[in-house]
């Protein structure tokens, strides 16, 4: 697979929603003045930071010191600032400048950088949980709680507990709840980085977690909801290694879970492969099934909104670009002059009808995850490691081809490569179909060609 996976990362697809929320936080266009009762002591940040307080407590802090007028100048003058109108078009600036100086790692004495962290974190989470308090200022609060780091310069560990309490609190503001999606996720990496388990985060955190796994898909906020599901189950395998029973079994209703977006279900998949051990207890070879059938049903759905695209294009007489069409400039619509058929093609000829390079990308990141869920590269890990030796060889087979298609669809981002891969897909459903008695078997290969493609083959390739 290319870098160019990245730039289709298909959580994407959520992304306004968060986007949107965090940009009312950010900027504060939507808040409501605050009540002068409320007003901060300075008007902006920087008023703050020239003040004789505030160059008392950076002193204090430098020599080891931590007392009650440091956390009272947190608590009472310096935090507050997230509040105050005067910053309100800089946020995000002075959020980290507040993060850079006030818990500066990098000249804070540790003892005394300890306490003030815990002190900033205690009141910025009780700030975001505030029901009083503006949407932008909980926000804001929360992402801070996130970017709060420790003498090591990695996220500070005292700030999981509250950031994975809020992800998982359905009563709290989406906008809080995505904020401390995103902070704990820098736990999560800076873990996984490290290349060792950390007890601490999985105490804190795999409960919450799986509280956000469980939750059933939401009538009224989908996408938020999905969202927070979908970070979940990235997360999930840093801070669980290897899975329980019901953790597992949470992972497979996901998948299974027809309701759900195919993205949800994809890292879902990725989660059970990365996570599953003889002691948690699924039926591996049936989640290799569903990794299949999901799979096959990614693609033909794809496929489908190009034709329905197509149709309305046609339905419409408006041209249609064609980004994955070779040697066509562009589009056109039926009875377009200049010597060419429907939708640009040379007469008598057959056009796919066309889909986005993007999302054929998405496509091809989707079969890179499921493959890996069934093996990995090496083969010696995934769901595949389950199996008997013959089980396991066939599983390796599934991988094998979901493999090879994504790197095809990543290479020629098309219809035609995305129909061949459905055709490579499905055969492995056909080869692991038990044969019924009195079916007809396949027609024989003609010497030296290709066994006849069944009747009812639409594509004409024996799928």
């Amino acid at each position: 697979m290319t870098r160019r996976h990245r730039s289709s990362h298909p959580s994407r697809g959520l992304l306004p929603l968060w986007v949107a929320t965090l940009a009312i936080a950010l900027t504060g266009a939507l808040a409501a003045p605050t009540h002068a009762q409320n007003e901060p002591q300075f008007s902006t940040w920087a008023k703050v930071e020239a003040s004789e307080d505030a160059k008392k407590y950076f002193d204090q802090i430098k020599k080891g010191e931590f007392d009650a007028s440091s956390k009272a100048f947190l608590e009472r003058v310096a935090l507050p600032q997230l509040a105050s109108d005067g910053n309100r078009r800089q946020i995000e600036r002075v959020r980290r400048r507040m993060r850079d100086t006030l818990l500066n790692e990098k000249t804070a004495e540790a003892a005394a950088l300890s306490q003030a962290g815990k002190t900033a974190v205690e009141w910025l989470a009780a700030q975001a949980r505030n029901p009083q308090a503006d949407t932008a200022v909980r926000v804001n609060a929360m992402l801070l709680v996130g970017e709060v780091r420790g003498k090591d310069g990695r996220p500070w560990s005292g700030a999981v507990e509250p950031l994975a309490a809020a992800m998982s609190d359905r009563k709290l503001p989406t906008g809080v709840r995505v904020a401390a999606a995103a902070g704990l996720a820098r736990h999560v990496e800076a873990a996984k980085a490290a290349g060792a388990p950390d007890p601490a985060l999985a105490q804190a955190a795999l409960k919450p977690l799986l509280e956000v796994i469980a939750t059933p898909a939401s009538a009224t906020d989908a996408a938020a909801g999905d969202w927070l599901v979908s970070r979940a189950l990235d997360m999930l395998p840093t801070v669980e290694a290897k899975a329980l029973p019901e953790t597992a079994a949470a992972l497979v209703a996901i998948l299974a879970e027809a309701g759900r977006p195919v993205d949800v279900r994809v890292r879902a998949a990725a989660a059970i492969g990365a996570t599953a051990t003889p002691d948690s207890k699924i039926d591996a070879g049936d989640a290799i099934a569903k990794i299949r059938s999901l799979a096959a049903e990614a693609l033909k759905a794809d496929l489908a909104a190009a034709t329905e695209r197509s149709l309305t294009a046609r339905l419409s007489g408006q041209p249609l670009a064609a980004p994955m069409q070779p040697g066509l400039e562009r589009m056109q619509a039926p009875g377009f002059p200049g010597g060419v058929g429907e939708f640009g093609a040379a007469p008598g000829t057959t056009v796919d009808d066309p889909m986005e390079p993007l999302v054929v990308r998405r496509d091809a990141w989707r079969l890179s995850k499921l493959a890996t869920a069934v093996a990995t590269p090496d083969g010696a890990a995934g769901l595949a490691a389950l199996l008997d030796d013959a089980a396991a060889t066939r599983a390796k087979t599934v991988a094998a081809t979901l493999r090879e298609a994504a790197t095809a669809l990543d290479e020629s981002p098309d219809t035609a490569a995305v129909k061949q891969a459905l055709v490579a897909i499905e055969r492995l459903a056909q080869a692991a179909a038990p044969s019924r008695p009195g079916a007809p078997k396949p027609a024989a290969a003609a010497p030296g060609g290709p066994a006849a493609p069944p009747g009812n083959d639409p594509f004409g390739t024996g799928n």
